[in-house]
């Protein structure tokens, strides 16, 4: 018996439908995002063996030698840029203490106690998207005016923290809400149906669910403010420092800022110190990445 023949439909279908809906034969057309996802990999391979050429240069200038075999009068020793390395670390934590507690804490304002539907608070989250993207030299204008001249701060290592934690602040914000926005709403309606309070729902799940990801924001923006340099010059670092600073009253000095002041020299000898002293930094900003990927798994293999 001859099979039914199916009855050809009423409504046209388009061209595209139809061109769309024939099988792709391997072979008969080229998989065009494979190929733009390759080159985009190459490129990415090629610049990053340049910069590793770049920075063997570097190290071959920064230990005493030239690209002609010229030795040069001194490279970027531990003796050079040792205090710009303690003074680099201290800013780091000064950035993270103040900007991790009141950036997490606003974040769960936003997120967990605020009313979404009201204008003041849809006007500061908006503010908030704005600060993020303020260029850091206003930062430092800001600072300088209200820390080293309205509060008398100096130019110390606490009142560039200052305001390295107030340019990481709305990034800290910002990574922190979506991660806490991110959290279902059936973990929380669970929850309140087993009669758990607010403070109890935060703590036990919201935090603990949006840890690793609140992690990795703020390890991003630490690692950003650390190599910063234009409002750390606003404030008045100091180009060189004979001794490492001990605390956060004493002068304020960075490895951002001692590229910058040795970089601008015209004296090889300087070229050479300024390269070692980016080399340094580049090994800090690694370190704080590496940092920040291990709390994440470790946060998502150890929390709920």
């Amino acid at each position: 018996m001859t099979p039914p023949v199916a009855e050809r439909s009423a409504y046209p279908v388009s061209p595209t439908i139809q061109a769309a809906a024939k099988p792709m034969l391997p072979g008969r057309r080229r998989d065009f995002l494979a190929g733009a996802s390759r080159l985009a990999a190459a490129t990415m391979l090629a610049a990053a063996a340049g910069l590793a050429g770049v920075l063997a240069r570097a190290v071959w200038q920064a230990n005493g030698g030239s690209a002609d075999g010229t030795p040069y009068a001194g490279g970027a020793g531990w003796e050079t840029i040792g205090p710009a390395v303690a003074g680099t670390l201290w800013l780091a934590l000064a950035t993270a203490a103040l900007a991790l507690p009141i950036g997490l804490g606003t974040a769960l304002y936003l997120e967990e106690y605020a009313r979404p539907k009201r204008r003041a608070v849809r006007a500061f989250q908006a503010a908030v998207a704005h600060l993020a993207g303020v260029p850091s030299v206003v930062y430092g204008v800001a600072g300088l005016v209200v820390l080293v001249h309205g509060l008398s701060a100096g130019r110390s290592i606490f009142a560039g923290g200052l305001a390295l934690a107030a340019l990481a602040l709305p990034t800290v914000v910002a990574t922190s809400a979506e991660a806490i926005r991110a959290v279902p709403d059936d973990l929380r309606t669970a929850a309140y149906g087993l009669g758990a309070t607010r403070w109890q729902v935060v703590r036990h799940q919201v935090l603990p669910a949006a840890a690793a990801p609140i992690a990795a924001g703020a390890c991003a923006a630490i690692t950003r403010t650390a190599g910063e340099a234009a409002p750390l010059l606003v404030l008045g670092a100091t180009s060189f420092a004979t001794f490492a600073p001990a605390g956060p009253g004493d002068p304020l000095v960075s490895l951002p800022t001692q590229v910058f002041a040795w970089a601008v020299r015209p004296q090889a000898e300087f070229a050479a110190q300024a390269a070692g002293a980016a080399i340094a930094l580049l090994a800090i900003l690694l370190g704080l990445n590496v940092a920040g990927l291990f709390l994440r798994r470790r946060l998502r293999k150890v929390l709920p």
